[in-house]
């Protein structure tokens, strides 16, 4: 899917966020999820040095908390990826875009042998069947009250900001984010597999991890 930029979010996704929405949403990190039952869905992959912490977001409150959207009945899987490089010599270059998954079955439309690379925010937002207004356009959203307005840009941004960054990660360094999916069907769960590839920036060797992924909608 072809990246783009997109700034607001019409009657579809209005539909899907709740009313309320505040202007700034809770930011959250894996210090967040310490002693919490939720802590058991994280698996973790470690490789060459690198160490790589998956925790799907697959219950609609906490979906809810972090970005005002019930991404599962949007058909939107929100993983969270924390990356971390133990090892004492070798820098890390890791890329969202190299970030893919790959479904068990053949009836994913994520693309060719089921496999996707995550989707820009902007991208994921799309997904929802929404109306998307580009950034170079002047909509009018007819129907659009002031209220859906505000929550449909706050979603955008919470999606945009908690993204998984493209980061050079020296030895010690870590980082963490979101990256996001389209499911297969809305609020039905998936298996498959979340493969994570970094290069080496030394000599430009990939080190590809696999983390098997369970993501049941609650």
């Amino acid at each position: 899917m072809k990246t783009q930029s997109f700034v607001l979010v019409s009657l579809a996704l209005a539909g899907l966020v709740g009313c309320g929405t505040p202007d700034r949403l809770p930011e959250y990190s894996s210090a967040a999820r310490a002693g919490s039952p939720v802590g058991s869905a994280v698996k973790t992959v470690e490789g060459e040095g690198v160490l790589v912490s998956l925790e799907p977001f697959a219950d609609k409150a906490r979906c809810e908390t972090y970005f005002a959207l019930n991404a599962p009945a949007a058909g939107i899987a929100i993983l969270h990826l924390r990356v971390e490089n133990r090892s004492p010599d070798t820098t890390w270059l890791l890329r969202k875009a190299h970030c893919k998954l790959s479904l068990s079955g053949a009836d994913s439309p994520l693309g060719d042998a089921s496999t996707s690379r995550s989707t820009a925010s902007g991208e994921a937002l799309a997904i929802t069947g929404a109306a998307l207004m580009g950034l170079g356009s002047t909509p009018i959203l007819i129907g659009l009250g002031s209220h859906q307005v505000k929550h449909a840009t706050t979603v955008q941004r919470n999606f945009t900001e908690k993204e998984l960054p493209d980061k050079t990660l020296s030895p010690g360094q870590a980082t963490e984010g979101f990256v996001y999916y389209q499911m297969p069907k809305k609020n039905v769960p998936f298996h498959g597999t979340l493969q994570v590839s970094l290069v080496n920036t030394r000599n430009e060797h990939n080190n590809t991890l696999q983390i098997p992924i369970d993501y049941e909608p609650q």
